[in-house]
């Protein structure tokens, strides 16, 4: 009994264990700035900016629900666009107040489950969906950098390339069926593995989707990514930030690679931590760059999750 309500302490214990860490790191940043700067900055924020930014990114989730629905048309799981929308926003909401790092992630399976039978085809359409969104965003930043190798340091630009090699490989091994059957019929470890029920399931699962399902879904990923960088650099202008769309195309890849570590919560603190360095990096001032990336935090997280949890109070009336 001891053991299981320890084990039960556990995402308690995380969860402060990330909040802890969000304080240190943004006490840490502020201790460094120029506070007054910051606050002059925070209060001139022009308006139509920040407005244009918020209905991008309601653009982007739209954009991200089509996607979504796409890759379900492929797998025989019919669901109204504005269903999906709905789901996204409901995912936002729970992203901020879920311990995990993937809590919308979650919540999205668990609604999707409500209109399909098989478990597996949920899980694995939401993996594939924001596997395509991180894969197309390198692909972007890759592309950005091809214009202009030197438009950053060049330590960022072989890491935006290292990560696009390393996704497209990823995403290869996993959806390939050809080699997935290959990888099965010679490596014995990766047969036992595939041959444990659920896992085998998901893989089978993966392999479902046809290539011109990815293809179609990969372009409208295309259109939500430019939405995510064109709503980034809303809020930079907002702000003064005098920065290129080049350097926005290589900048937001390695901000949401980094946001996927575990650590901080809802990305608080690694977030700004990674927008000052990079901004930085092209001359943008330390507060500038914080108070932008504090604005992308309330647009991106609080902004979509208020409007999910409108949806989420509508829904269980």
């Amino acid at each position: 009994m001891k053991i299981a309500n320890q084990i039960k302490d556990i995402p308690y214990l995380a969860t402060t264990l990330k909040l802890l860490i969000s304080i240190g790191l943004l006490y840490f940043i502020f201790t460094k700035i120029d506070f007054p700067a910051f606050i002059a900055i925070v209060r001139q924020a022009h308006i139509g900016w920040v407005i244009t930014a918020m209905s991008l990114m309601i653009l982007g989730v739209v954009l991200r629900a089509w996607r979504w629905q796409s890759l379900l048309n492929a797998i025989d799981i019919r669901v109204p666009i504005t269903e999906l929308t709905a789901i996204y926003f409901i995912g936002f909401l729970f992203n901020n107040v879920l311990p995990s790092g993937v809590g919308g992630d979650a919540i999205r399976i668990v609604e999707l489950n409500k209109h399909s039978k098989h478990a597996t085809d949920a899980v694995s359409s939401v993996l594939v969906d924001r596997f395509l969104g991180l894969l197309t965003l390198q692909g972007i930043g890759t592309l950005a950098l091809l214009f202009n190798w030197n438009a950053v340091p060049a330590p960022v630009a072989y890491f935006t390339v290292a990560m696009f090699i390393a996704s497209s490989t990823a995403g290869y091994l996993m959806l390939n069926r050809k080699l997935y059957t290959n990888l099965r019929k010679n490596i014995g470890l990766f047969r036992r593995l595939t041959d444990i029920g659920p896992l085998g399931k998901l893989f089978s699962s993966l392999q479902s989707y046809p290539s011109s399902a990815l293809r179609r879904s990969y372009l409208i990923s295309i259109l939500f990514n430019l939405s995510l960088i064109a709503m980034n650099m809303s809020i930079g202008l907002s702000v003064g930030v005098d920065a290129s769309f080049i350097e926005y195309a290589i900048f937001i890849p390695i901000t949401s690679m980094v946001l996927m570590i575990p650590i901080g919560f809802g990305g608080l603190g690694l977030r700004e931590g990674t927008y000052i360095e990079l901004f930085k990096s092209v001359g943008v001032p330390t507060e500038t760059a914080l108070a932008m990336s504090l604005l992308v935090y309330t647009i991106g997280n609080l902004f979509t999750g208020l409007i999910g949890g409108i949806i989420y109070l509508l829904r269980i009336r």
